[in-house]
């Protein structure tokens, strides 16, 4: 190939594009430990399964990421080209590639090896710190475009065999979604801990990597017990007791906010002041509040503040309202916003949001099993009300 080398500027504008949170100081050390090549058209650079130790910036080309399905069958996830990157997972430890990358035309990349890479970091652990973060941040927007892509394979198979592939659909996109969900956390552990156990982690650098690996921790216990819930579907004997309702929210708030990665939105409590205790079971009743605030701040795009409203609905009810001013739930599916697994994300959407799509399954059930009813008021692009209504006594 005759294409001539870029300039030292343009490749340092162009690692600052493809890496914004870094200084210019991070941006030259991270050039200084990066490799120019070039491939020619239709080479696998990663392998599927093969142990990777590089990370690769696309200078110029264009790259197909590739997944393998069970059967061996290649599925197209996306198709990424200059000012992007692959292969990050080599940078959280040892680890093997989630995907092959194949070049599509002729190609030109900057290559950073680990241990190159390492090198650096150790004596500027803002770089690792930095870096880290936003590869994780990759890890997840990639994990979703799997995710969809996967759906929409299985809502073109549900158009050849609706009623045996209904049941198909809901078991493929369950373990699509909860393989990623569980996977990103995972791999922000193992890579936090192996950069522990290499010494790379010093001071501050430290402690923010034990915070985020406590968070991750927090997280998966929570989507293994939403999971265990959604399975049981009655777990054990609720045992009801008065309760002191708004000790009741606080407690749920308190928990959400901390297993949330950022700052969460301003809360706002209007809680009627002839408010009575409750006849209720706690654990159950935490639930569902913690999955209808769960919801409320993750759809809430801007960081909207969330209002938290109680008040005495009748002699027998007291009703619980939490309003965002989030995206909004579309007409068309909030009959079925209960139902498991159902997500808002569609293809070409430029928000993307964690979670199993359970959340509002368990609240509901939860609900239910109060004697009490769910309800929703909500407007696309203004936000979303959900409603407890609960009696006092049962």
């Amino acid at each position: 190939m005759n294409e001539s080398a870029p300039s030292e500027q343009a490749t340092l504008t162009l690692f600052q594009q493809v890496f914004p949170d870094l200084s210019p100081n991070d941006i030259r050390a991270l050039y200084q430990a990066a490799r120019r090549q070039e491939f020619a058209r239709g080479v696998d650079i990663c392998v599927e399964g093969d142990v990777g130790t590089s990370l690769y910036i696309v200078a110029s080309g264009d790259v197909d990421i590739i997944v393998h399905a069970a059967d061996e069958q290649e599925i197209l996830v996306d198709t990424i080209g200059s000012g992007t990157y692959f292969g990050e997972m080599a940078f959280l430890g040892e680890t093997t590639r989630m995907a092959t990358i194949r070049t599509r035309t002729l190609c030109t990349t900057w290559e950073v090896d680990q241990d190159d890479f390492l090198a650096i970091a150790r004596t500027n652990p803002s770089l690792l710190r930095t870096l880290l973060r936003q590869i994780i941040g990759h890890i997840r927007r990639t994990d979703r475009a799997v995710i969809n892509e996967l759906n929409d394979k299985n809502d073109a198979l549900q158009q050849i065999n609706r009623d045996l592939e209904t049941q198909e659909q809901l078991r493929t996109q369950f373990i699509a979604t909860l393989s990623h969900e569980l996977r990103t956390p995972l791999t922000s552990i193992q890579g936090y801990m192996g950069l522990i156990n290499q010494g790379a982690m010093q001071g501050s650098a430290l402690e923010a990597a034990l915070q985020s690996i406590t968070r991750n921790v927090r997280k998966l216990v929570s989507h293994t017990n939403d999971m265990l819930i959604l399975y049981e579907m009655h777990p054990q004997v609720l045992e009801f007791e008065y309760l002191n309702l708004p000790d009741v929210l606080v407690a749920a708030l308190n928990v959400v906010q901390e297993n949330l990665e950022e700052k969460p939105p301003a809360v706002r409590f209007d809680i009627a002041p002839d408010l009575p205790e409750i006849r209720a079971d706690e654990r159950g009743l935490m639930l569902a509040v913690r999955a209808l605030l769960d919801n409320a701040f993750k759809f809430n795009a801007d960081n909207q503040p969330v209002t938290i409203r109680v008040s005495r609905h009748s002699d027998t009810d007291v009703k619980i309202a939490i309003t965002d001013r989030g995206i909004g739930i579309p007409t068309e599916k909030q009959e079925a916003i209960f139902e498991p697994f159902l997500r808002l994300e569609t293809e070409g959407s430029a928000q993307l949001f964690p979670g199993l799509g359970i959340g509002l399954t368990i609240a509901k059930f939860m609900v239910d099993r109060h004697h009490g009813r769910l309800s929703l008021n909500s407007t696309p692009g203004q936000g979303s009300t959900f409603t407890m209504t609960l009696p006092i006594s049962h």
